[in-house]
């Protein structure tokens, strides 16, 4: 037997696994600590809002990124995950395409904020705002698939450093800004351009690294049809996502929009918290077959609901004291709001288990319609139950939209297990 072929083979071996599971744990820990800026940035940078503005007019500032990011659509952001793909495949020629086709379509967003601007909000705060914002998101949209190129390129230490920056800057300067000034204006028009003066930066020092290559027209037309169709796939989620504030101003006004933004704070940065600790998990799971990580899943089911319940008791008893503490809450509704808020963390865990089995295992062909479904549902019950109840209406679309979506998922994940002989 030859010892030295083994010792030398396992030492290999050995060493390439290692290398292999460092390089990937430093990934995931820069993806996190990205996830931790961005949540951390947009929390505390919330705190300052309520702090220094009144409740009007947090609820203009609200209100104006509500009706900004559905118009994101405009902009063909699923050329993002086109960008990705193209850099990974070494088709780096595509990022300066893909860009100016994100700002050109990203002039009908600026026609559309003129409009809204000279008739749905003419008589509104956010007129000023909706018509030099017009001017400000063709760079802003335009121009920000710098993060998908870098992920396209592995360089996920970039990615983090660069939102570190961006972060910085973006939360330094508004905090000046309204501290001195109280002016949500003014913290909007410098949020955007600091995000687009970063985004035209990067775009130059990007393009300038690229090596000249020959244009591949036919590469190029599948790689936008490919950025079309996810925005096409995306835009109900969209939509649904930020809709309930331009709902609830329609039928309450800036005021009751800026309590509500006030309430969902928590519930909202422990969601967004949730999902990131949901998945780590099914990343490590994804490794496994698809049977197998379906076996797991539904082992643990029970106690990953349980958990859902734990979240919701645990934080219904603190609550009070952040709301307080952070944002100087003591009336009792806003207190009964946010706890109100909290009650879909109990169907979460189970439905980002489920959701994320279907994104990363081979039944990802099911997840649009899935989540299609989902989405369409609560945009209807957003439709429904918010002119009606206001923000109490919210709170019943945010419930009952969950739990549909648990019966939703959770009755495909136990018929689709039997195609595994999973019973």
């Amino acid at each position: 037997m030859n010892f030295q072929s083994i010792k030398k083979y396992i030492f290999n071996t050995g060493g390439k696994l290692f290398k292999y599971f460092k390089i990937n744990f430093k990934d995931s820990s820069y993806g996190m600590a990205n996830l931790a800026i961005a949540s951390l940035d947009g929390f505390f940078l919330n705190v300052l809002l309520v702090r220094f503005l009144s409740f009007e007019d947090l609820g203009n500032y609200k209100l104006f990124f509500s009706v900004l990011n559905i118009l994101i659509l405009f902009s063909i952001n699923g050329l993002g995950t086109s960008v990705t793909k193209a850099v990974a495949k070494k088709f780096k020629g595509f990022f300066k395409k893909a860009v100016i086709v994100s700002a050109l379509f990203s002039l009908i967003a600026s026609v559309i904020l003129i409009v809204l601007a000279l008739s749905y909000y003419k008589d509104s705060n956010i007129k000023w705002t909706l018509l030099l914002s017009s001017f400000i998101v063709p760079i802003y949209y335009g121009f920000n698939t710098w993060e998908p190129y870098y992920y396209g390129e592995r360089r996920f230490k970039t990615v983090f450093l660069l939102n570190a920056l961006i972060g910085g800057t973006r939360f330094v300067v508004c905090a000046a800004i309204l501290f001195f000034y109280r002016s949500y204006f003014f913290t909007i028009i410098a949020y955007l351009l600091i995000l687009s003066a970063y985004n035209l930066i990067f775009f130059f020092w990007i393009i300038k690294r690229i090596e000249p290559e020959k244009i591949d027209k036919e590469k190029e037309k599948d790689y936008l049809k490919h950025g079309f169709r996810l925005t096409g796939s995306s835009a109900i989620s969209v939509i649904a996502t930020n809709i309930e504030r331009i709902i609830l101003n329609s039928v309450s006004g800036a005021t009751m929009v800026g309590i509500y933004s006030v309430v969902t704070v928590f519930p909202t940065f422990i969601k967004n918290s949730l999902k990131t600790l949901v998945n780590v998990p099914t990343v490590k799971l994804a490794a496994r077959s698809e049977a197998d990580n379906r076996i797991i899943i539904k082992k643990g089911l029970i106690l990953i609901f349980l958990s859902g319940i734990m979240i919701l008791a645990v934080f219904w008893f603190i609550i009070p004291f952040l709301l307080k503490f952070f944002f100087k809450v003591d009336d009792l509704d806003m207190i009964r709001y946010g706890r109100l808020l909290l009650v879909p963390l109990v169907f979460m865990p189970a439905n980002l288990t489920i959701k994320y089995l279907c994104s990363y295992q081979g039944s990802g062909s099911s997840l649009l319609k899935l989540l299609t479904t989902v989405d369409t549902v609560k945009l209807a019950l957003l439709a429904i139950f918010v002119p009606l109840y206001k923000i109490e209406g919210i709170i019943v679309a945010l419930i009952l939209a969950e739990f549909f979506a648990f019966i939703i998922l959770l009755t495909w994940f136990l018929r689709s297990n039997r195609r595994f002989g999973i019973e």
